[in-house]
């Protein structure tokens, strides 16, 4: 190749993945593999590797201008998939400070959650949201934040995904002048992944083993999926326990309940369904006078236009 290659990303679109396998590529041979305890693809060695950078970053975008002798890749998804971002943004974020899971550690302790990140600046925007959107007051002395207060948090941001930057650098990765993208589904198919590498290299590479491990230690995809088996059971009037998931699981599955059922609320539900029967009775034995689309729903009503 006659130019080094470089990676754009949001974060959770498995840019430090790429990277790797790029540099796996280039070494003609599979390298120790790169995970951190909550699956990220941190651990990567820092001599001769291929740069990634997470376009979130501030400022990063001057500095990806300045990078025209490099060959580009981005990581790009589809807007469907941002429930899946934004849990990967909590659980899979940095270089693996929050042990299995970034957001199984904010469910328990919010406060060090945030002080604990590399962008702790950045994110102290979650306290001032949550005090002012429920009144909770995140500190020192009051460090865990009410389970289904965090729920509604997450849900919120749901809801809101045009206002969030992760979102719009997505775009503007897609819209970058002489790109190559890569889609997150083609990275997570095995099959698209090695075609994707098998045209730019001279030669083929067997790493299903190394991918299979990416995607069983995808805790963030795992309930994304799981969510959406949980909700298309409850469509299709299956009833199916609902193991624990994490408090952003619990999120995706009632933004998509909500959205489905569209007047009916879920808000605030301090103790979570245990099975798909309890939500269709909590469903079917709703009040008929308290019915009524999210005001959300209304505020974002070309993106969540009732269902016929």
């Amino acid at each position: 190749m006659d130019k080094d290659f470089l990676v754009l990303h949001t974060p959770g679109a498995f840019g430090n993945f790429i990277g790797y396998l790029i540099d796996c590529h280039k070494a003609g041979k599979m390298l120790p593999e790169p995970f951190v305890e909550s699956g990220a693809s941190h651990d990567r060695k820092r001599d001769g590797f291929t740069p990634n950078m997470d376009v979130e970053i501030p400022g990063i975008w001057s500095e990806v201008e300045r990078t025209s002798d490099k060959r580009l890749i981005g990581c790009v998804w589809k807007t469907e998939y941002f429930q899946y971002m934004l849990h990967a943004y909590y659980s899979r974020t940095n270089g693996g400070q929050y042990g299995r899971c970034g957001v199984e550690y904010c469910q328990d302790d919010f406060y060090g959650f945030i002080n604990k990140h590399l962008a702790k600046d950045r994110m102290q925007q979650d306290l001032k949201d949550l005090e002012k959107l429920f009144g909770v007051v995140v500190n020192e002395h009051n460090r865990k934040v009410p389970r289904y207060v965090l729920r509604m948090f997450f849900w919120y941001k749901m809801i809101e995904e045009e206002s969030n930057t992760v979102l719009k650098n997505n775009e503007k990765i897609k819209q970058y002048p002489n790109i190559e993208l890569i889609d997150i589904t083609e990275i997570i198919d095995y099959v698209k992944l090695q075609s994707f590498f098998a045209k730019r290299f001279d030669k083929v590479l067997d790493f299903q083993h190394i991918h299979s491990l990416f995607l069983s230690k995808n805790r963030s995809l795992s309930e994304y999926n799981k969510a959406l088996e949980i909700f298309d059971a409850i469509k299709n009037s299956q009833n199916i326990k609902i193991d624990s998931m994490s408090v952003m699981g619990e999120a995706m599955l009632i933004f998509h309940l909500e959205k489905h059922f569209f007047n009916i609320p879920f808000y605030n539900q301090i103790h979570f369904f245990s099975n798909t029967q309890q939500v269709a009775e909590y469903i079917k034995y709703f009040p008929n006078y308290l019915k009524q689309p999210n005001k959300l729903f209304c505020k974002h009503f070309k993106k969540f236009p009732p269902n016929d």
